[in-house]
């Protein structure tokens, strides 16, 4: 039986670190936490020997009326642009120095379209971890991604991470509580030699990224690791519809076997979870897993809403060289249902719609 291709999720040991950090600033007080967040990645990093380099970009969009605003007063719209950045860049300053972080790449303040600029920022600047607070688009979707930062989870090249605080039920965890970082990770648990090769790699490589990008984050903050995988027994409806014959005994069997390949294969990816952490020093994150039953979409955010993570690390894009393409629905209505933050993360090879 195959599970799934650890030698092909397992390859060589990540860096222990991100090393190319961008932080964006959006003007609200949360930035704050966006700093701090970055801050303790970067701190995690030089202390595995790294030396990081950390970047900030805050995007100023312009304002409906602004038109209005030129007839009435004269004022140009470059005058205009250049008072808000000139305002946003006070803001950014205070912020840095309330977060205590040490800018060791690019400071920039812009004017035009958040999502567009912040890809185009990353991919430029070679980022490999984007770290937003959410957009807040009204009072009455307040804890609901907008269309800016569903863009950036869609379409950013790098893994992109939108702080997002919870506010369900239980989400004021205990100050004793260890914090987890959530890695949702997918495969089929049923391939066999005949399956698609590329398709399988591809697979294996988006698990390996989601797993890399988790660790990061966990070691950084002192968490714990929880890899999560959501299993069903293919065709059991069908089974019993179409096969009358076939008695419980059967049915409990042939579910139970499907349960079985899918709790190796996650513990398989366990194993090469914890290889990643061979090289390093000091602390290293306890990794737990979590085999749940269900549809994936239902599933990975009941279970993110009930342990609330510091983050739920997952693929939003099923394939390389398909621009912007969600996994169907699945990603699209976790990313609705989730109380909390996201990391989003891309398989490798894959290219955004957004061009420099």
């Amino acid at each position: 039986m195959t599970t799934h291709s650890p030698n092909a999720v397992s390859g060589n040991r990540p860096g222990l670190m991100f090393s190319r950090m961008l932080a964006v600033c959006t003007g609200g007080p949360q930035d704050v936490d966006a700093l701090r967040h970055v801050a303790s990645l970067a701190e995690a990093a030089r202390a595995q020997g790294a030396d990081p380099v950390v970047s900030v970009l805050s995007v100023v969009e312009r304002e409906p009326g602004e038109d209005l605003i030129r007839i009435i007063g004269g004022a140009s719209q470059e005058t205009l642009d250049e008072l808000r950045r000139q305002e946003r860049l006070a803001h950014v300053q205070a912020i840095i120095k309330r977060a205590g972080l040490s800018v060791s790449g690019k400071l920039e303040v812009v004017t035009g379209k958040i999502f567009v600029d912040v890809i185009r920022h990353a991919a430029a600047w070679d980022i490999e971890l984007v770290v937003k607070p959410m957009s807040h688009t009204s009072a009455l979707h307040a804890q609901v991604f907008g269309s800016t930062d569903l863009h950036l989870l869609r379409k950013c090249p790098c893994p992109v991470w939108i702080l997002r605080k919870p506010t369900g039920q239980g989400a004021a965890q205990a100050p004793e509580r260890t914090p987890v970082v959530m890695a949702a990770v997918d495969f089929d648990a049923f391939q066999t030699p005949e399956d698609d090769a590329d398709e399988v790699r591809a697979q294996d490589a988006l698990n390996r990224e989601i797993m890399v990008s988790a660790l990061r984050i966990a070691l950084a903050h002192g968490a714990g690791l929880v890899i999560v995988h959501v299993w069903q027994a293919p065709a059991e409806g069908l089974l019993q519809r179409a096969s009358p014959g076939i008695t419980p005994a059967q049915l409990r069997h042939y579910v139970k076997d499907a349960e079985n390949r899918h709790h190796a294969g996650l513990d398989d990816l366990a194993g090469v979870a914890r290889d990643m952490l061979g090289r390093v020093q000091g602390t290293k994150p306890s990794i737990t897993t979590r085999l749940l039953q269900g549809q994936p979409e239902d599933a990975i955010a009941e279970e993110a809403n009930r342990v609330h993570p510091l983050a739920l690390v997952m693929g939003t894009v099923g394939r390389s060289g398909i621009p912007g393409v969600i996994i169907g629905n699945t990603a699209e209505d976790i990313l609705t249902a989730v109380d909390g933050a996201v990391l989003a993360v891309k398989p490798p090879g894959f290219r955004s719609p957004v061009r420099g």
